[in-house]
């Protein structure tokens, strides 16, 4: 899908639909970003674990130990 079908999908809706497009789409950040810092405050127990985490932060996982190490 590009911008522009984006742009005009959006355009076609009304006031209201918008603001419930933009509530359920804070809902997701807020839920996702709950869900990252309930992930990165246990610690992982495997390296499937790590790898979990490592994507649930957006990191790779060399990018993760060094996070970790910095901490």
């Amino acid at each position: 899908m590009k911008k522009t079908d984006i742009f005009e999908s959006l355009a076609s809706l009304s006031i209201e639909q918008l603001n419930k497009l933009h509530q359920k789409i804070e809902q997701k950040i807020a839920d996702k970003k709950a869900r990252s810092q309930r992930l990165s405050s246990a610690p992982p127990r495997s390296q499937s674990d790590l790898e979990q985490l490592a994507s649930h932060q957006g990191l790779d996982l060399s990018s993760l130990m060094r996070e970790i190490s910095k901490r």
